[in-house]
């Protein structure tokens, strides 16, 4: 069996271009230049993405109005105490020494036994606040679950630290007491003194003897130490004439109000995760999105955007449906295929579609062109070089071989080729101008017999940088390309044109899917844009 194409190899050309290739690895201005995020490229991103931000967006607005009834607020009241401070103290500094004293774990520790609550100090103290309103107001707030608890709690706080107050002013008396004891003690042995002198210590008779002296001075140092006392206690008692202003109370809530507060902040936290996971996403991601930047990696041109190919929820259906092949995506793919198909008889027309990153859409794209190629009376042959049988099972297969097409019937002709899942990957029977050394078939009859039957070879691939494209050469000399736009990065494209090049194909066409609806470019490489090439012939005529 022979398939030997018509057209003569292509001689060397005599043309002379200006290209030397010293721009070729330029950015396109569909994306930012190093070191630099344009206010479109952000743009774009954000729109793009529109969908994960709004969903997180709303996901956040969600939990904040659901943790308004699933940990409601706490119930929240105050109490407000008129404190008398010593005079010629600081207000500031003196009300700031007062919270202090509210706020020690001496208090919380009373508040929790009299109340006999099961909180420790911290925790207790982390439920109410002492804060100045004043210079003399001090107001303590107390939260807990009702409204009646939180009254109480705020009500014992303030009658606590009352009290604890008045026992540290009470303390600073302690040590002019003392004072005065030590006073008096030296009053009374200085009049021993003096009577031991045979002189009266109410009427001394010699005023400027020693004992009179130290008798004296100790007299002086009890009225200075009772002045000081007295003088203390008469401050104590202004201090200790602090009290609560009014009865403690619940502070008025308002529900609505809470509720839009959480679900506003539940909407802004969401907003926020989703446009920075958005932006820095974008920013830092070396995954292509624009046709041009996909037709300068591939080295093709784009013929074809398409939008969100179908996506399938039934973990079991594995096989072509009807619906399926009229979704408007995979019926303008398919569509597209079949026009770039060279129908001729010698070679048998193939075509090879390689994967990029989509197989599943490729899959129902060329299972659907096949179908409706076998519709028109031709008999397909169709091969599945994934290695996943991807292609296979669309049609009902799933063994290897060559074997009919589950959609094969009278009038109807679909046969599918699956390798073998260990083997190498596998050679067909088109040759192409330049291989007459390579043998005449495949090496697998059946292969053979049925490429000799047909009327179109339809192939699948997906190629790795491991194996090189090199087989597919066998299955066809044109290729279509399909990518996915925001899925694969320029040197996963690159690497997928250089390797059909290497391996002699034509890329005819590519195709996008899931296009970027931002995008304002046609998709077409710069080899093609480039000026015409001067031919040096013209010259010499």
């Amino acid at each position: 069996m022979t398939n030997h194409q018509y057209s003569e190899p292509a001689g060397a050309s005599s043309r002379w271009d200006d290209e030397d290739g010293l721009f070729d690895a330029e950015r396109t201005s569909s994306a930012p230049p190093d070191s630099l995020i344009t206010f479109r490229f952000l743009r774009d991103a954000v729109v793009r993405h529109l969908r994960l931000w709004l969903i997180l967006a709303i996901a956040g607005f969600g939990i904040g109005v659901a943790t308004h009834f699933v940990l409601p607020a706490p119930h929240a009241a105050s109490a407000r105490l008129l404190i008398t401070t010593r005079e010629g103290d600081d207000p500031s500094k003196a009300m700031a020494t007062e919270v202090s004293l509210a706020t020690t774990r001496t208090v919380a520790h009373r508040v929790i036994a009299a109340l006999k609550l099961p909180d420790q100090p911290d925790d207790l103290l982390a439920r109410y606040t002492v804060e100045p309103i004043t210079s003399r107001v001090l107001e303590i707030k107390a939260t807990a679950k009702t409204d009646a608890e939180a009254t109480t709690l705020a009500t014992t706080v303030a009658q606590t630290y009352l009290k604890f107050r008045r026992e540290q002013i009470a303390a600073q008396d302690v040590p002019l007491k003392r004072d005065l004891t030590a006073a008096q003690n030296e009053v009374t042995l200085a009049e021993q003194a003096v009577r031991a002198g045979g002189d009266d210590p109410l009427d001394p008779q010699r005023p400027n003897s020693p004992e009179v002296t130290r008798l004296n001075a100790a007299q002086d140092k009890v009225k200075f130490v009772q002045q000081q006392l007295l003088d203390s206690t008469t401050s104590a008692a202004k201090m200790n004439s602090s009290r609560m202003l009014d009865a403690p109370a619940a502070l008025p809530s308002s529900g609505k109000r809470m509720l839009a507060l959480k679900a506003a902040t539940g909407l802004a936290a969401g907003l926020f995760l989703g446009l920075g996971f958005v932006i820095v996403r974008a920013v830092i991601s070396e995954r292509l999105w624009k046709r041009q930047d996909i037709s300068n990696a591939l080295g093709a041109r784009i013929r074809l955007s398409t939008g969100r190919p179908p996506r399938s929820w039934l973990p079991f259906a594995r096989v072509l449906r009807t619906s399926q092949s009229k979704h408007p995506g995979i019926k303008l793919l398919s569509q597209h295929l079949s026009r770039r198909i060279v129908w001729t008889k010698r070679p048998t027309p193939a075509m090879v579609v390689v994967s990029v990153d989509d197989l599943r859409a490729c899959s129902l794209a060329v299972a659907s062109l096949a179908v409706a190629l076998a519709d028109e009376g031709k008999h397909i042959l169709v091969a599945d070089l994934t290695g996943t049988r991807a292609l296979a099972r669309k049609l009902g297969v799933t063994e290897s071989g060559v074997h009919d097409s589950k959609f094969a019937e009278q009038g109807r002709r679909i046969s599918v080729h699956v390798p073998g899942k260990d083997a190498l990957p596998p050679e067909g029977c088109y040759l192409r101008v330049g291989d007459n050394n390579r043998p005449a078939g495949s090496g697998d009859v059946q292969l053979d017999a049925a490429w000799e039957a047909a009327d179109m070879v339809l192939s699948l691939a997906v190629l790795s940088p491991a194996l090189g494209a090199d087989h597919l050469g066998s299955w066809s000399s044109r290729a279509a390309v399909v990518v996915t736009a925001g899925r694969s990065t320029a040197t996963r494209i690159r690497s997928t044109g250089d390797m059909l090049r290497l391996a002699g194909l034509e890329i005819d066409t590519a195709i996008v899917l899931h296009a970027d609806k931002t995008d304002e470019g046609i998709g077409v490489a710069d080899a093609e844009t480039a000026p015409a090439s001067v031919d040096l012939e013209m010259f010499s005529r």
